[in-house]
């Protein structure tokens, strides 16, 4: 399971650690650079580690149990601790939402870079209004990077026309006006951020919805395998 859960950690672009023991786990919490604690529940008494890894770092702490894991166990490791839990076997498309959602409350887009996101050869700074492809910087107009931005800060979830336009432009319109609004300004940040602009990588759009910032790497056959590895 942890080599499992390291190998798509790592396809996102993360820098994923595993911890040997429970010693090394709390050693590596105590050095306050995790921005976030995937924790394999496999045993009962193993729930105390919640706690124990809390009272070290405010990181968010995904657990892992295994399948049929008693309810009281989970209520307990939620009541002294961890944010969220997944019961095996569980698809990899949900925990990987999990993770994003997880990092999205605390404002991390990129473990160990606080409001930095990076994928492939995009990288956007949402802190400092930065973004490079290939290494180059990109000029976006205010606007553009407003778009951006919001999208990036909700990356993986899917924004309606009205709500993109709203958290721009701090004010609502119907949806035919929302739409011509962000037509152009997602016509140009394809061009400026996208490999190909004509088949876009990143900004996705959701047909009769809106649009969505697609970092994941997995397409859509293996985010519904599943994780069941011991």
């Amino acid at each position: 399971m942890a080599r499992r859960v390291e190998e798509v950690l790592a396809g996102e672009g993360m820098r994923a650690i595993i911890a040997a023991s429970r010693e090394e786990a709390l050693s590596l919490t105590d050095d306050g650079e995790v921005d976030i604690v995937v924790l394999g529940l496999n045993r009962s008494d193993d729930v105390d580690l919640c706690w124990q890894i809390r009272e070290r770092t405010t990181a968010p702490l995904l657990v892992l149990a295994e399948d049929g894991t008693a309810e009281a166990t989970l209520a307990r490791g939620l009541e002294w601790g961890a944010d969220a839990y997944l019961e095996k076997p569980f698809a990899l498309r949900i925990f990987l939402a999990q993770v994003y959602a997880l990092l999205r409350r605390i404002g991390e887009l990129r473990p160990g870079h606080a409001g930095q996101l990076q994928v492939e050869g995009l990288v956007i700074n949402v802190t400092q209004n930065e973004v490079m492809v290939d290494g180059e910087p990109v000029h976006l107009t205010p606007t553009e990077y407003r778009v951006l931005s919001c999208l990036v800060r909700n990356s993986g979830r899917a924004l309606s026309h009205r709500s993109l336009v709203k958290q721009v432009y701090g004010y609502d319109c119907h949806l035919d006006e929302a739409r011509e609004i962000l037509k152009v300004h997602i016509h140009n940040l394809r061009r400026k951020i996208e490999p190909r602009p004509h088949h876009p990588r990143f900004i996705r759009s959701v047909r009769g919805f809106g649009y969505v910032f697609e970092r994941r790497r997995y397409d859509r056959e293996e985010l519904d395998k599943t994780i069941n590895k011991p």
